[in-house]
């Protein structure tokens, strides 16, 4: 006989998170540009016993509608007459016919009336007593009805479409989903994040592009960069001398500082896009890109008009890319967009966030916290943009190492420099995003967002060990240091040594790799022994005071990062009774970081 709920939530560990419930909601949608034909809720198994969810219900809950009920969908059987039984990290797929993996099909009136798309509204999973078990929120903004005792958080703030138009696919398909299968903190905007819809499947396979990403955005003029999801259109490469922009309307651009093509991110005709890399990112990683900031957009002279768009990592956004007030007057000043989910943001996160008008662009980093109502926290800014003096293209770089942050304005790409800022921030599991949300009555007005070179690599601490021993000359026994953080693009790093032959010769060996034990060198004192192979051999003039030194300078070239060297120092001393005259320094391995 199975378990009952009541001895699941009391002996069997649940998923992570607060929740004790054995089963969630993990993934839905509720709205898709067509006829509504791909509405449908996954359901997950967190817990280490079969459940059975006969009787169970799915609940359309209404929002705007103080005490109307939307459509209830109830899973088959009798309780306690296991036709119905979700085993331990088994998924079940309620939805419609057309939805990939779907198990349960809703047939009849009640599609639309179990998942709406209009305003506010939710879904809750609950149990044959009527208890609620899960519930998730969409467009809470909008919320007129009584405050649920369910709500988790303030749920998910802003409006979410999975957007299957014809000649968009496959690279839309859009869903929120729980970052991780069966996570469940009791705050849906923590727990859900946009990403490829994967009905009936593990969350996040569809970000199956391990860390590192680079994409140059040298494709061939008009194609969608491969390996990047949106929310409505891909992000197209254009050659900078002749974007267009609307029909007939074509502008040029200066070329980045990575050169060749760019992308452009928003949907020219109109209202909000988001893209993401398909990678999968945990606490610790890297993104970095050129965006051309524009110093004002002059075409908005309009009251009501203005542009927004952002760089995010941690976190999530949704489909519309609803800027978050970050200024306090954009929605006053955008008045196109003040409507109420126009202005509902879904942004969550850290950020770097533009906003134009007239006369400049205005970028702030922000810590998003948990989106929506929750209060953000200006970091810094706003940098302020203006024609002829700091518009045009800057490398933007967000380094997230466990709650640790390193933000940089300008700058070399690859480096940490421009200007920089440091910090602590919330650290939610999620994706690396651009978005783009325009409140501009004619498209051909569109300043827009241009990117080039977009790059996703894991976050890794520069570090320099030394082991081993050294054997000595008559000048005593040389001792290898590293100067300078080996950090990519540091330029100024160099591999020194002392206690060496004064005004002599020696040699620094550097190998790819970790530190070999020790090895026995035929020919030399005994006791010598090797901890690098001569992979790449440096022959190096010692100063008349016994030191030495040799530059390592290390490239802005992120595919650096993680790369481990081996170094150590031989120093001639021909007075030593030995076929191979030669002292040696113990070993330092290097770890090239972005830190």
């Amino acid at each position: 006989m199975l378990l009952t709920i009541a001895s699941l939530l009391a002996f069997t560990p649940q998923g992570p998170g607060p929740s004790t419930a054995p089963v969630v909601i993990n993934e839905y949608s509720n709205d898709d540009s067509g006829t509504d034909n791909l509405d449908f809720v996954e359901l997950f198994n967190r817990s280490a016993a079969p459940v059975d969810i006969s009787g169970w219900t799915l609940n359309g809950e209404e929002g705007t509608l103080a005490g109307a009920a939307n459509g209830v969908f109830t899973f088959p059987g009798a309780a306690g007459s296991l036709t119905t039984v979700i085993n331990p990290g088994q998924y079940v797929v309620v939805g419609l016919a057309a939805v990939p993996n779907v198990n349960f099909v809703i047939t009849g009136a009640t599609p639309g009336l179990v998942l709406e798309n209009t305003d506010a509204d939710g879904v809750t999973l609950r149990d044959n007593t009527g208890t609620v078990i899960d519930g998730v929120v969409w467009g809470y903004k909008a919320w007129t009805a009584a405050t649920p005792t369910w709500l988790e958080g303030h749920g998910l703030w802003g409006q979410y479409i999975l957007f299957d138009a014809a000649g968009f696919l496959p690279q839309g398909l859009l869903t929120p989903q729980r970052y991780v299968d069966g996570y469940d903190s009791n705050v849906n905007s923590a727990d859900f994040v946009m990403m490829g819809w994967t009905p009936g499947a593990a969350n996040g396979t569809s970000q199956n592009l391990p860390l590192s990403f680079v994409e140059n955005c040298d494709g061939a003029v008009g194609t969608i960069l491969p390996n990047v999801s949106h929310s409505f259109l891909g992000a197209q490469v254009f050659d900078p001398a002749a974007v267009t922009i609307a029909t007939n309307t074509i502008r040029t651009y200066p070329a980045s500082p990575q050169g060749g093509n760019l992308a452009r991110i928003q949907d020219p005709t109109g209202g909000g896009n988001v893209i993401q890399p398909a990678v999968v990112l945990g606490n610790s990683f890297l993104a970095e890109v050129y965006v051309y900031v524009t110093g004002s957009n002059p075409a908005l002279t309009v009251l009501g008009q203005g542009e927004s768009w952002a760089f995010g990592v941690a976190g999530t956004t949704n489909s519309y890319a609803t800027a978050t007030d970050v200024p306090g007057t954009y929605l006053a000043q955008a008045s196109l967009c003040s409507g109420t989910l126009n202005s509902a943001p879904g942004a969550t996160g850290l950020a770097w966030m533009a906003f134009v008008s007239t006369t400049d662009t205005k970028v702030y980093l922000v810590d998003l916290n948990g989106g929506g109502p929750a209060p953000f926290t200006i970091v810094a800014g706003p940098i302020v943009a203006t024609p002829g003096t700091n518009d045009g293209w800057q490398r933007l770089r967000l380094r997230v190492d466990n709650g640790n942050f390193v933000a940089n304005y300008g700058g070399n790409y690859g480096v940490d420099d421009g200007q920089r800022f440091t910090g602590t921030c919330t650290v939610r599991q999620g994706a690396v995003y651009l978005q783009y949300r325009e409140c501009v009555q004619t498209n051909a007005n569109l300043a827009g967002m241009y990117v080039d070179r977009l790059e996703v690599y894991g976050a890794v601490a520069s570090s320099v060990v030394y082991a081993g021993t050294g054997s000595p000359t008559s000048a005593g026994t040389p001792v290898i240091t590293v100067n300078g953080t080996p950090t990519v693009g540091n330029a100024g790093l160099t591999l020194d040594a002392s206690s060496m032959f004064p005004s002599g010769i020696s040699l620094l060996a550097i190998d790819l790799g970790a530190l070999l034990p020790g090895l026995p060198v035929p020919g030399t004192q005994p006791g010598l022994l090797l901890y690098a192979n001569p992979t790449f051999l440096n022959t190096v003039f010692n100063g008349p005071s016994g030191t030495a030194s040799s530059p390592l300078p290390l490239p802005p070239v992120n595919a650096l990062i993680g790369v481990v060297l081996a170094a150590q120092y031989f120093d001639f001393d021909f007075s030593l009774p030995f076929p191979l005259q030669l002292g040696s320094s113990g070993g330092a391995q290097i770890t090239i970081g972005n830190s």
